[in-house]
């Protein structure tokens, strides 16, 4: 497991012990929550970061990968997520698929708290709309609307934000998900 930082893992049951001015549980530039970054990447391997700077690392990594044939599936919180078969499990992810060749990145959020989007894609105004196709789901083979793709700049941008606020970013523009 990559901690990226020297602070032990904290527990749910620890998180009514976090002092803020205690900087062995909290680090001034972070949530008084552990941020734990959970990761199922495109190329099948699972990761997990704990902190900000880890966890932004992760990220750049992600957003150079080549998805071709798989998403990439996150989730961010104070615990690790899909630890065992009985959970964490959490209530969001964010989905996203990467083409660096091409600049582009397709962002889909899941927020099961939130009554007005409750499942969202990422969305470009920009026309015409780019000739890729950014995979949504690997398994069934389907692929993001074109409108969703917005440039790498812009979703990691979003992701960043994502990562302080642990809700839907919103730095970048959105639409209700459509079925597939």
């Amino acid at each position: 497991m990559d901690t990226g930082t020297d602070l032990p893992p904290i527990h749910l049951s620890d998180l009514n012990k976090i002092e803020v001015g205690n900087p062995t549980m909290a680090r001034q530039h972070e949530q008084p929550e552990h941020l734990i970054l959970t990761a199922s990447l495109t190329t099948g391997v699972a990761r997990v970061t704990h902190g900000r700077s880890a966890s932004t690392l992760l990220l750049d990594e992600i957003l150079s990968l080549n998805h071709a044939e798989w998403e990439t599936t996150l989730f961010v919180g104070a615990v690790e997520f899909h630890r065992t078969r009985e959970g964490p499990f959490p209530n969001h992810q964010l989905r996203l698929s990467v083409q660096p060749a091409s600049d582009l990145a397709a962002l889909n959020y899941m927020d099961h708290d939130d009554p007005l989007l409750p499942i969202a894609n990422s969305y470009s105004p920009k026309r015409p709309l780019p000739d890729v196709d950014l995979i949504f789901n690997g398994a069934t083979g389907s692929v993001f609307p074109r409108a969703a793709a917005i440039p790498i700049a812009d979703a990691r941008a979003a992701l960043n934000e994502w990562l302080t606020t642990r809700k839907r970013p919103t730095c970048i523009e959105w639409r209700p998900f459509d079925a597939y």
